[in-house]
């Protein structure tokens, strides 16, 4: 849907109209689209918030004093910023609403989740996110070789218990990496999504495990069929 552009509302203020902070962030719509970690200060800077709703003025990190430091030390920009507190609040806000809901309902489980890394592929992120989620038993997702392995070695520092979802075009070469993460101990899962991807794990198992007779129903634990 276009948004209709109006030269007016983007031009400078006149030199004779006061203009305030609070002015700024209603024209950008901070808080639409960065509240509760985004907000504009009496200074008229962005800042950060970096646990949401429950950050106090003193933790907030004004985004100017940051770059004025950066040039300072005679760092070229652009420069990457990390705020690995904003990612462990939005995991603990979302195992939060889980574990309400699960309790309201008289759910007999728990809410487990996973983090698809096609997200956001930057290792310090799916680090963060490891770590941040190993209390909740939070996993990941991979649907490719590289996010396979990057998400291998992330997991190590996670939880035994995190799911280790292997999703994706799946050849021989990817099967064999899943099951090589399963026999490393990892929880690994694997979704099927044809039925002749099962000979194919079926196959490839067997040399893996070095298992030469056993029933094919022993390699479909790890496995998950969805239907197209």
């Amino acid at each position: 849907m276009p948004v209709p552009y109006s030269e007016a509302a983007f031009a400078s203020p006149p030199a004779s109209v006061k203009w305030s902070p609070a002015q700024s962030s209603e024209l950008y719509r901070i808080d639409g689209w960065g509240a509760p970690y985004l907000t504009v200060n009496s200074s008229g800077s962005i800042c950060v918030r970096p646990h949401g709703t429950d950050t106090v003025s003193h933790q907030e990190i004004d985004l100017l004093e940051v770059l004025n430091k950066v040039s300072d030390l005679g760092l070229p920009l652009p420069v990457t910023v990390r705020f690995p507190d904003v990612l462990k609040n939005r995991l603990e806000s979302l195992q939060s609403a889980f574990d309400a809901a699960v309790h309201s309902q008289g759910y007999t489980s728990h809410y487990q989740g996973v983090y698809p890394v096609k997200c956001n592929q930057d290792k310090f992120v799916v680090d963060d996110i490891v770590k941040f989620g190993s209390k909740f038993r939070f996993g990941l997702e991979s649907g490719s070789k590289p996010e396979l392995l990057l998400a291998m070695t992330s997991l190590c520092k996670g939880s035994p218990e995190a799911f280790f979802i292997c999703n994706g075009y799946k050849d021989e070469q990817y099967i064999s990496l899943a099951l090589v993460a399963r026999k490393l101990r990892f929880n690994a899962v694997i979704v099927l999504e044809k039925e002749e991807e099962i000979d194919l794990v079926i196959r490839i198992s067997r040399r893996i495990f070095r298992r030469r007779r056993c029933s094919p129903t022993a390699f479909l634990r790890p496995l998950i069929f969805t239907a197209n």
